[in-house]
């Protein structure tokens, strides 16, 4: 499937998008954002979130920062940065992009456990935006990637030699490793403020200060982010749900769509894993 990024607010509802990078074996998933009344809840992406508002405007909390994005603005957020989101009441309309942290790092060159810190989540780039937008609606993965590139390579300051900071606190990366592992489960505090030899209290006070949510929500969301990575496998909704220990569907449902903006069921229908079933045909290693 193609998608379409100008599709009229109201004409269609929101869509997430699986789009494939053929010669860098990346899968990237793209939001085509255009239900006005959309809210998000407190998330994070694992991923770059690269975007531009093409109607409208989104004002949003990023890492504590209250900011807005209107129409012709390129928004650039880093991995694992908390945020929310809500729109204008009227009109809307905003192309995302979430680009894994490793291809970046490689198109960039920087290091996989270091990168520069964002100076403008949000700036004034309209010929950006539109770039990225025609990208998308013609699945041009190599433009992408060069679009993609530059908005990066802008929100971090634009200059060669920036100064590079850790992803995050070693210790801090130690503790979502093993919560990313735990996809039913939380793993008892205790044990992991051991491993990393620190007071219970002490690996609250870390984890806040470090990605601005306990422990315990970031094992919620990091639930979430599997259940994504299943659906796009073609893991069957159930299925999916009890994997990453949400009691039923519903539950699942409503918070997968209050973090991607999307229902699971109409993310799953679109990924790559059915489009041999939708077609009859092999997967493709093209745009889904």
């Amino acid at each position: 499937m193609r998608p379409t990024a100008g599709t009229p607010p109201g004409a269609a509802r929101s869509r997430l998008v699986p789009l494939s990078f053929e010669a860098a074996a990346t899968v990237v998933d793209v939001l085509l954002a255009t239900e006005p009344d959309v809210r998000f809840a407190p998330h994070w992406h694992a991923e770059w979130s690269i975007g531009t508002v093409r109607r409208g405007s989104c004002r949003f909390s990023c890492e504590g920062r209250l900011l807005q994005a209107k129409e012709g603005d390129v928004v650039v957020l880093p991995p694992h940065a908390l945020h929310t989101a809500g729109v204008s009441p009227a009109v809307f309309e905003m192309v995302m992009v979430y680009l894994p942290a490793l291809p970046a790092a490689q198109w960039l060159g920087w290091p996989a456990d270091r990168r520069p810190e964002v100076r403008q989540p949000v700036r004034r780039a309209p010929r950006l935006g539109a770039a990225l937008v025609e990208a998308v609606d013609g699945a041009d993965a190599e433009r992408l990637r060069h679009v993609l590139a530059e908005a990066l390579f802008g929100a971090v300051g634009g200059e060669p030699g920036v100064p590079l900071v850790p992803a995050v606190d070693p210790r801090i990366e130690v503790l979502c490793r093993r919560l990313q592992e735990c996809h039913g489960s939380l793993p008892d505090p205790a044990a992991l403020a051991r491993e990393i030899g620190v007071s219970r209290e002490h690996l609250h006070r870390l984890f806040r200060r470090g990605l601005g949510q306990t422990p315990r929500q970031y094992a919620r969301l990091a639930r979430i982010a599997h259940a994504k990575a299943l659906l796009r496998d073609g893991c069957a909704l159930a299925q999916t749900a009890s994997a990453c220990g949400f009691a039923d569907q519903a539950h699942f449902s409503h918070w997968f769509r209050r973090c991607f903006g999307v229902t699971p069921a109409r993310y799953a229908a679109v990924s790559p894993a059915a489009a041999p079933a939708r077609t009859g045909k092999s997967r493709s290693a093209g745009p889904a």
